[in-house]
């Protein structure tokens, strides 16, 4: 059944999808003509069937393609309700999903929700989660078109399908030999939050955030897309070895990175160079940053800006070369962290 509002009959479910859309700050059957804009230049962005029907519609800007991803959240892989509001699982998830429209340089125009829960799980718990979702979907200026929600007899689900559009969309396969590898923000702060908590201990207070409120670098792409030639990007919720390698296959060359360049957060001060730092640092995921190929010198100048503009740093990290694989100053992909992955065990 779609989330779809007044129309629907009375009863439990209806109660859930009201309490979600409510929480989620969405206004039934009105949708926000330009919405998504975002500054990216593309404009024209026009919702023409929101929220309230069987399905949404948009309509794209003249010369743009559409750019569609989606992320699942699993109760006991992504997430665990001891350790988070529902209101942060809600926010998370969203954010994991609108990062894949980031590193496209795609501008979002909304998202559709698909949730199972368990029945114990009441109308103010869909209530939280639509608080989530809408808090991170209104900062990407994206609309929460509809969805669907069921009831679960095991784990809760959330599914976020993102829609967004962009010109000519960034991809993981363009990086060239001689290109210049860069990473925007800190890296290490979630996965040093999340190695906490399942150590059962409370993490220091910047590295929960960070797990907890990622910020999915949409305004710092665009920004950056808009300035620099980008040859090849891809977001890094795995880890930079394993997000690194999707890359570097994609793009058919070797890729080099230099680990003492990489950018620590805080967090990791005093030990990012023992093992469990470099750990963190390389195979921790969770960051949601983006790695970019760009050519050779075309950064410069442009890193200082990127820092006043959005308080972040944004680091050369390595290189790209004729051949294939990753090495990581001087050691293969084979000797190193291969980063999280569903059907192995993690790092």
């Amino acid at each position: 059944m779609s989330l779809t509002g007044p129309a629907l009959a009375e009863g439990p479910e209806t109660a859930r999808i009201r309490a979600f859309l409510d929480g989620a700050g969405t206004d039934v059957g009105r949708g926000n003509v330009g919405s998504g804009d975002g500054g990216s230049g593309d404009g024209g962005v026009g919702v023409t069937l929101p929220v309230g029907d069987d399905a949404a519609a948009f309509r794209p800007p003249d010369g743009a393609q559409v750019v569609v991803s989606c992320d699942a959240s699993v109760e006991g892989v992504h997430f665990r309700r001891e350790w988070m509001t529902w209101e942060m699982i809600g926010y998370r998830a969203a954010a994991s999903a609108l990062s894949d429209l980031a590193a496209m340089a795609a501008t979002p125009v909304g998202l559709v929700v698909a949730a199972a829960l368990p029945p114990e799980l009441d109308v103010e718990i869909a209530a939280a989660l639509g608080r989530g979702v809408g808090e991170i979907a209104a900062r990407a200026g994206a609309e929460i078109l509809g969805g669907d929600l069921v009831a679960s007899p095991g784990p809760a689900f959330l599914d976020l399908t993102v829609i967004g559009t962009a010109v000519a969309p960034t991809t993981r396969g363009g990086a060239r030999p001689g290109d210049e590898l860069w990473v925007t923000g800190e890296l290490g702060a979630a996965a040093a939050a999340l190695r906490d908590l399942e150590r059962g201990l409370e993490p220091e207070p910047r590295a929960r955030r960070a797990f907890d409120r990622p910020r999915p670098r949409i305004d710092e792409m665009l920004w950056l897309r808009d300035r620099v030639p980008i040859h090849a990007a891809i977001d890094l919720s795995d880890g930079v070895m394993r997000d690194a390698r999707h890359l570097a296959a994609a793009s058919g060359v070797a890729l080099k990175v230099e680990a003492d360049r990489l950018p620590a957060a805080p967090v990791l001060d005093g030990f990012r160079d023992a093992p469990a730092g470099e750990r963190l640092l390389l195979a921790g995921g969770e960051d949601y940053e983006l790695l970019l190929a760009v050519p050779a010198g075309a950064m410069r100048g442009t890193e200082r800006a990127f820092a006043v503009a959005f308080g972040l740093p944004l680091t050369r990290i390595g290189s790209a070369h004729e051949g294939e694989g990753l090495t990581v100053s001087g050691r293969s992909h084979a000797a190193l962290l291969g980063g999280f992955d569903h059907f192995e065990a993690g790092p």
